[in-house]
């Protein structure tokens, strides 16, 4: 057995991945298309275009966007309520809010990745020149300027110890100038989905669902081709079998031409025309025939596909939501759904969003708060911390059931301020927790069974 003493066995020896070394994003993506910035150009193109993803990341950010969250105290001491309340000040006194973060900061969700670079500020007041300065507060304390966004598609690659597999920074493409801007990592907010190889760059949500897409936008262009064509005809023209012959002459080869140009280009629209010589064949004798020497006619679909394409693009649909547990969207397009199927599709779907939201708010405890604490030179002891509340709410009708369930097995709440508090919050109720604890019965307390049957 190795001996656990020698140094060796203390050292990291192996690496995540590709990526370590090249900092490239994505490096270990076996797909060419998804690697690097052609990754993000791909992603954003998906996100941008097509209306399933839209739907469902428009839906993702703005349900992120609402969260509650409050700031929990290290403790029940004064000096800890203190340090709560410097934490939310940080970010009142932002120039943006919190939720213009949040809602920027979601969209690691489609790329893999997000980042933002987080610029401080010494607290000199209102009264301050120094637009640097200029804050609520006039402490001179270290707090937030701005979570500043960096566009994904702006990263040209990351920088990664080889040793330890941490990040170290970013590098940044600047399109004027030259160069590129250099980010440390002890700036930056980064947010990361589920990694693969200990990549930075994250794994998108969509990633499954690109195999869908792509066949789904291929689909979706001959579907409107066949309606076009379907529509207006495919163009055919006459024309003598001399203009067509390789010795045809140079004025024979030029009327060609043109009729080429007017097949090529006719569709029935509002300026759609065209313009036909009257010129017909004559006959042996000599006499004028009813067959024109040139002519176009449009040849029309009977009407009657051997594909039905609306289907096969609906499955597609179908499973981009489902890639991203989201199917719930696409209830109600068919004949069939139920209360029960859309329930649990949801149900699955708000779980998905909790573990969203919950990085994003680690993130905030790691990367901010904790940064603000050493700069500040506060104690540790004394650092509270960020709780994202429910992503939806609760269903009071099955709450109010399990409570008529505890209080008739004898459990009594009255003594316990807190989960009174928590079931107004969960009511959206306004609730006085100081006066409820001076007098938990309240003036007209009505006794439970259990109390009933003990008098």
């Amino acid at each position: 057995m190795e001996d656990l003493s020698k140094p060796q066995a203390k050292k990291e020896l192996g690496v995540s991945g590709k990526n370590i070394y090249t900092g490239e994003i994505r490096a270990d993506e076996f797909l060419r298309e998804l690697k690097g910035k052609k990754g993000v150009a791909k992603y954003r193109e998906m996100r941008d275009s097509d209306p399933t993803v839209g739907a469902i990341m428009y839906a993702v950010e703005q349900v992120l966007r609402d969260v509650p969250r409050k700031v929990k105290p290290a403790d029940n001491s004064d000096r800890a309520r203190e340090m709560a309340d410097f934490v939310e000040g940080i970010f009142e006194d932002m120039d943006h809010t919190l939720d213009d973060h949040i809602s920027q900061a979601v969209s690691y969700i489609s790329y893999g990745f997000s980042t933002f670079e987080v610029v401080y500020k010494r607290r000199g007041g209102t009264e301050t020149n120094d637009p640097k300065k200029y804050s609520k507060f006039n402490d001179g304390l270290i707090g937030v300027k701005k979570l500043a966004p960096r566009a994904q598609w702006t990263i040209e690659r990351f920088d990664v110890d080889n040793k330890t597999s941490e990040l170290k920074g970013l590098w940044q493409e600047v399109t004027y100038g030259g160069g590129g801007n250099y980010i440390p990592a002890t700036k930056l907010l980064h947010y990361c989905s589920v990694t693969q190889n200990g990549d930075p760059s994250g794994r998108s949500a969509l990633r499954n669902a690109y195999s869908a897409y792509t066949y789904l936008t291929k689909i979706q262009m001959i579907e409107a081709i066949a309606i076009e064509r379907e529509l207006h005809g495919v163009p055919v023209g006459r024309i003598s079998a001399e203009y067509l012959s390789p010795n045809a002459t140079d004025d024979q080869k030029a009327v060609r031409r043109d009729l080429e140009n007017i097949l090529r280009d006719l569709k029935m629209n509002e300026q759609g025309y065209a313009v036909l010589p009257s010129d017909v064949y004559v006959d042996q004798d000599g006499n004028p025939t009813n067959q024109r020497m040139v002519d176009i006619e449009l040849i029309t679909s009977d009407g009657n596909r051997n594909i039905d394409i609306d289907p096969v693009i609906r499955r597609y649909q179908h499973d981009i939501a489902r890639s991203v547990m989201a199917e719930f969207l696409m209830l109600g397009g068919g004949s069939t759904g139920s209360y029960a199927l859309s329930k649990s599709k949801t149900d699955l779907f708000l779980r998905a969003l909790e573990s969203y939201i919950n990085i994003i708010f680690d993130v905030l405890n790691k990367q901010l708060i904790e940064r603000l604490w050493k700069l500040n030179a506060f104690d540790f002891d004394l650092m509270p911390k960020m709780v994202p509340g429910d992503i939806a709410p609760h269903d009071l009708k099955e709450l109010g059931a399990y409570l008529r369930n505890l209080s008739g097995a004898g459990f009594d709440f009255t003594n316990q301020p807190e989960v009174v508090q928590a079931l107004m919050d969960n009511a959206e109720l306004p609730f006085d927790q100081d006066e409820y604890v001076q007098n938990p019965a309240g003036p007209e307390r009505v006794p439970n069974r259990q109390q009933r049957a003990n008098e």
